[in-house]
């Protein structure tokens, strides 16, 4: 998989972790580095998008979108874990409402300041500067700006929250990489595990081990009318969404 850039001065993607496209099937093709999918994500896990999520809010006519990155933190809620700051990374979360699988949208969020005193900032959505594997900083007013770890903007608006949260995922990981021992990770306990497959099938339930309980991943989450973000919002249709981190380069 391909690994894009982003630079300063320029911001242009670096790393593009791709998650999720939800709730639409598009014939294009979309390149990322994913889920720990290589040493270098592996090795620096800011830049890794371990899952998007897009789903109906609990008031209607809203949605939550999600990009969880950072995982797994452990122990839990370490506290001096950090996202990456605004010189180095970018998140973005972007929405294709054309149905062309290339986004329409995007939510620019970066983060300044130090462990246990980060503050995040939001742009979006809004259209990009340019599509694709590299991309610009939009300027501009900020949507939201804040301390991280609390709920910012309004309820009938755009909320968003950047913090540590308790992984949902479910997934006997040990079993699987007996299973696929090509996958496993190159540091770590699990990195022992033996080179040959030494099983064919995950552990029966009730036997399964949820390896990922209790670990937390950096999640930045962010809640809006669903009308912001389609194209025709009085004529609502499927939409694509997709989560990127990105690091800089200088030229």
């Amino acid at each position: 998989m391909n690994t894009p850039f982003f630079r300063r001065g320029r911001l242009v993607p670096a790393l593009v972790g791709v998650g999720l496209v939800a709730g639409l099937a598009t014939g294009g093709r979309l390149f990322a580095s994913d889920h720990q999918d290589t040493p270098e994500v592996e090795l620096s896990p800011r830049y890794d998008v371990n899952d998007v999520y897009a789903f109906p809010a609990a008031t209607p006519g809203r949605m939550v979108l999600v990009l969880g990155t950072s995982s797994p933190v452990t122990p839990a809620q370490t506290p001096s874990f950090t996202f990456g700051t605004k010189d180095q990374e970018l998140y973005q979360i972007k929405v294709d409402n054309t149905g062309d699988a290339v986004e329409d949208l995007v939510f620019q969020v970066t983060f300044t300041g130090t462990a246990g005193h980060q503050r995040v900032t939001l742009h979006g959505p809004i259209k990009p500067n340019e599509t694709g594997v590299t991309n610009t900083l939009i300027a501009g007013k900020k949507t939201l700006s804040g301390p991280v770890n609390e709920v910012l903007g309004s309820a009938t608006g755009i909320q968003l929250f950047a913090g540590p949260r308790d992984d949902p995922f479910f997934i006997d990981l040990e079993q699987f990489f007996r299973i696929v021992p090509d996958r496993k990770p190159v540091s770590g306990p699990l990195s022992q595990l033996p080179n040959t497959p030494t099983a064919s099938s995950f552990r029966p339930a009730g036997q399964a081990l949820d390896y990922v309980r209790g670990f937390n991943d950096m999640a930045i989450v962010i809640e809006l009318p669903v009308s912001m973000i389609e194209r025709d919002p009085q004529h609502p249709s499927p939409f694509g969404v997709w989560g990127t981190t990105s690091r800089a380069r200088s030229n």
